[in-house]
């Protein structure tokens, strides 16, 4: 048989889904975000030519806009999440005239408009909780896709050498340019980690469950080999915010720490050695040279945003007026910012950053008008959404610190599962209470919509 045979007939059958998809949005939003993760055109050079996941996205939002129509235009107006991303867009456009390249602030702007299109299409095409669990098993699967692919690889010698003080390290990295480096394949790992939260508490199925255990199991071990001592931090973060949230805390307490003893015991020394430099350089120990040189990074930030403080060097353009003015070589290196915020307000100015705080707070207002919930029986899967959702937001808040995130899809994601989250749990709660809700009526003051009628008590604090 033909090597490339089952190659062919996965190709054919995706194409076949695709095509599906676009007389089907929501089995299209699935398509598209898979897309997004897997990179195809990467996997198959020979489609990069075809621009797969810019095309069949536009397709998809146009196909949805016609269908929805003042649905959509509506969604976009009154739902504070979508207008704050498209505002977000916008104050990015802004900054295309006044970039170091223009050319390249461009390219940044239509991928971040790809993200914010994700956003969208999450955000309105998840129309039940049925639908819900669908996304979230797709999330389940990009999990152990990148996990496998990351320990394969790193099995057979795909691997980052890492060569400073403490000693050589070979850490895990993941298939495409998205995971393509030790830190980005664990920040990847580290936000679709706590998805299988909710499908967990929401199944009976016993395999089912087991099988999620199985798919944390290889997320953490990829973890570990990755080395990435900020997202191991942010894995210590979530942990703790999802057992002191859980009704077992205790129960729950006792079995992170047991796992956490058998995973350090268990982990190769040199890895042991990596995450305890946090506790080197905590202590006032020398930093690596790594470490010395993202200082003098954001050094330097600090001077670009100086420089250039209310529209920014232009998006996706860090690099750029570091390797080119700020490097104080005639030929620097096309560093990285390794910091969410620094990243913002130099490259998209104060007008950016006022706009992706406003994004964020509307990321957590949706998040926590969720989380004030009761768990009743008919929204314990909403509830565990927004759990999941909030420590995604911690995770991807405590990465972001060394890492640069606008270009990633954390955010956007995010972003999309919490509005959707927020309109399923209000629509659960109209159909179930008894009290007749008006929905232009049931608003605050600012006009965004409230989860709270008077038939449903808000979680007991």
């Amino acid at each position: 048989m033909n090597l490339s045979a089952p190659a062919i007939g996965i190709g054919l059958a995706c194409a076949i889904i695709a095509v599906i998809g676009i007389f089907r949005p929501f089995v299209g939003l699935l398509v598209f975000l898979a897309m997004h993760f897997t990179m195809p055109a990467e996997m198959v050079p020979a489609l990069a030519p075809l621009r797969l996941e810019l095309v069949y996205g536009i397709l998809l939002f146009v196909v949805c806009a016609r269908r929805m129509g003042a649905a959509l235009a509506n969604a976009l107006v009154n739902n504070r999440v979508l207008l704050s991303s498209v505002i977000l867009v916008a104050a990015s456009c802004l900054s295309i005239p006044f970039a170091v390249w223009r050319g390249g602030a461009f390219n940044a702007v239509v991928y971040m408009a790809k993200l914010v299109a994700l956003l969208l299409l999450l955000a309105t095409l998840i129309g039940n909780n049925g639908q819900m669990q669908k996304v979230l098993w797709l999330l389940i699967g990009l999990l152990v896709f990148f996990a496998g692919t990351g320990l394969l690889g790193y099995m057979h010698g795909d691997f980052y050498e890492l060569n400073y003080s403490v000693g050589n390290l070979d850490r895990a990295r993941g298939i495409n340019s998205l995971v393509g480096g030790p830190n980005e394949l664990a920040g990847v790992l580290l936000t679709l980690i706590p998805f299988t939260i909710p499908l967990f508490r929401c199944t009976r199925n016993f395999f089912l469950k087991l099988l999620l255990l199985a798919c944390n199991g290889l997320a953490l071990a990829t973890m570990v080999l990755t080395g990435s001592r900020s997202s191991m931090i942010g894995l210590a973060f979530v942990i703790v915010y999802l057992v002191f949230t859980s009704k077992n805390k205790v129960l729950n307490f006792i079995a992170c720490v047991v796992l956490c003893c058998v995973v350090w015991v268990s982990m190769p020394s040199e890895y042991q050695q990596r995450f305890l430099t946090v506790k080197t350089y905590a202590e006032g120990g020398k930093l690596d040279d790594s470490n010395e040189y993202r200082l003098e990074v954001w050094r330097v930030g600090w001077k670009m945003f100086i420089d250039h403080p209310i529209v920014g060097v232009g998006a996706g353009q860090f690099p750029t007026a570091f390797g080119t003015t700020y490097s104080g070589k005639a030929h620097g290196g096309w560093m990285n910012p390794h910091n969410l915020l620094l990243q913002v307000v130099c490259e998209l100015g104060l007008v950016g950053m006022i706009a992706f705080v406003y994004f964020l707070a509307q990321i957590r207002k949706a998040i926590r008008s969720v989380l004030r919930l009761d768990e009743k029986s008919r929204l314990v899967l909403n509830y565990q959404v927004a759990r999941a959702c909030n420590a995604m937001f911690l995770a991807t808040i405590v990465i972001s610190v060394v890492g640069h995130s606008l270009y990633r899809p954390y955010w956007y994601v995010l972003a999309g599962l919490a509005a959707a989250n927020r309109s399923l749990a209000l629509k659960r709660i109209r159909q179930s209470s008894p009290v007749k809700v008006i929905p232009e009526a049931v608003q605050d003051p600012k006009g965004e919509p409230q989860l709270f009628p008077a038939a449903m008590p808000a979680r007991a604090k």
